[in-house]
């Protein structure tokens, strides 16, 4: 009887040690998780499987996260009820973990009517960014949006665009299709101010980030044109569109620059090819710029002239053609003949690839002594600073009516953010969400409905039967 309560004894000290054992192995999963979602919470990583990289940042979204260098708070008003939420809450998971400095907060207007009322939130999925001692609001909650409000958040500055009018030149506002109402209110999303400018009333401000010249259909006087050049040669950015066999008087202030218009209009064959007019030039071939650069959509020219770059150099001034129509197009030069509706190419077209854009860009020469001025007067002509000037011979590829076709809004706003200075935050191109369908052979349907619905019930059936006869035999 004594060994046996020995036995016991030992028996009982064996289950405690396993008892023991299995605790501390609990604990140290316990801890181990612990740890884990720790270190994963400051520490984690993502990967986007889908094909089209549906939930990766763009690059120029990247590009804008890189700048920000102080703490950004994003309040994201979304209400959890609804469907929305889920997206809003990748998009700014998807900003944090590209930039360390941006925190968010998802919050529920109905259960925080106080900060809802604090912020004046009048609409639903509306986010408040805070940071760098200012706030911007955003009412759209995708990326371009949000990376436009960032951009805001961090330039401060407004940068003025002055827009030449008296000349007929198209407006920026209202909503008519030739008007660039649209790409005005593009711009001002980005914190640019546009205000109209007569030159015959007022010269140029100092302050001017860039003027505009939008097609006009009168010429300039001799003191306009030497107020443009000022503005030019002191380091000021230019953007003049021209229409064709029209130039505004402007043919030999840009000869002096090196940029070449003759009166013509481009037909391009490609064009019809691709569902399009003749004179409806598409341009899938780019100069290598800045504006330009990783660029692979094409634009379409309505109604273009050619802008060339002429075969002799200007001294202080780089000349870089922007925009190529294909070699099936050609600079038509017989007004009448088009008047008529009978174009084809002779010898006094040129042939393609046709020049649609050309920038030029200053570098003022090196100062010495007694040079700068002459008999006291300023001279116009010297180039003292870093002036730009993009000339493009079409103003309707910027217009309400097609502004957003193909990659005509991206190529202008690239152009536009590059003349103010905004050379690393171009554009923010939107990722397609193409519809994948399954196309299934009657082969492959019978297949598919025969396993789920015929041949794994009947699996699961017989196996039911057999346990059932072998329960019964017993």
């Amino acid at each position: 009887m004594g060994k046996l309560r020995f036995f016991r004894g030992g028996m009982g000290k064996f289950k405690l040690a396993g008892s023991s054992n299995m605790t501390a192995a609990i604990l140290l999963v316990l801890v181990l998780a612990v740890v884990i979602t720790l270190i994963s919470n400051r520490h984690y990583l993502r990967w986007d499987l889908t094909s089209t990289g549906e939930h990766s940042l763009s690059e120029k979204t990247i590009q804008v996260l890189k700048t920000i260098k102080q703490p950004v708070k994003i309040k994201a008003f979304v209400q959890e009820a609804l469907e929305g939420t889920d997206p809003v809450k990748r998009l700014l998971a998807a900003y944090a973990y590209a930039a360390p400095n941006i925190t968010y907060e998802m919050i529920d207007p109905e259960r925080n009517p106080g900060m809802t009322t604090r912020y004046k939130i009048t609409s639903l999925n509306t986010m408040i960014l805070e940071g760098y001692k200012r706030s911007q609001t955003v009412k759209i909650p995708d990326e371009e949006n949000l990376t436009n409000g960032l951009i805001r958040l961090i330039k401060s500055k407004t940068e003025k665009v002055f827009w030449i009018t008296g000349h007929g030149e198209r407006t920026f506002e209202g909503g008519e299709p030739e008007s660039l109402s649209a790409l005005q209110e593009s711009l001002a999303n980005q914190n640019c101010e546009f205000q109209d400018l007569n030159l015959m009333q007022k010269d140029i401000p100092h302050d001017a980030a860039l003027v505009v010249v939008a097609a006009p259909e009168k010429r300039f006087f001799p003191e306009e044109v030497e107020s443009l050049r000022k503005h030019l040669n002191k380091g000021g950015s230019l953007l003049i569109f021209l229409e064709p066999f029209a130039d505004g008087g402007l043919k030999d202030f840009l000869k002096d620059y090196g940029i070449i218009t003759t009166g013509d209009i481009v037909v391009d064959k490609m064009s019809r090819v691709m569902g399009g007019d003749y004179l409806i030039p598409m341009v899938a071939n780019y100069g290598v710029h800045e504006i330009t650069k990783n660029f692979r959509l094409a634009s379409f020219f309505p109604l273009a002239r050619s802008v060339e770059v002429a075969p002799e150099r200007k001294e202080g001034i780089t000349l870089t053609n922007l925009a190529f129509t294909s070699t099936e197009s050609w600079a038509e030069t017989d007004r009448a003949a088009l008047d008529q509706g009978k174009v084809a190419f002779d010898e006094r077209d040129r042939r393609g690839p046709i020049s649609l854009a050309v920038i030029a860009e200053l570098e003022p020469p090196i100062e010495k002594a007694g040079e700068k001025k002459e008999g006291g007067k300023e001279d116009p002509h010297r180039i003292t600073g870093k002036g730009k000037m993009v000339v493009f011979g079409d103003i309707h590829f910027a217009t309400n009516r097609y502004i957003s076709v193909s990659g005509n809004n991206d190529f202008i706003t690239n152009t536009l953010n590059y003349l103010v200075g905004r050379e690393d935050l171009i554009t923010i191109k939107k990722k397609p969400k193409p519809i994948d369908t399954l196309m299934l052979s009657r082969e492959q349907g019978l297949v598919l409905f025969g396993i789920p619905v015929v041949i794994v019930p009947l699996f699961v059936l017989l196996l039911g039967i057999l346990v059932w006869y072998r329960r019964r035999s017993r």
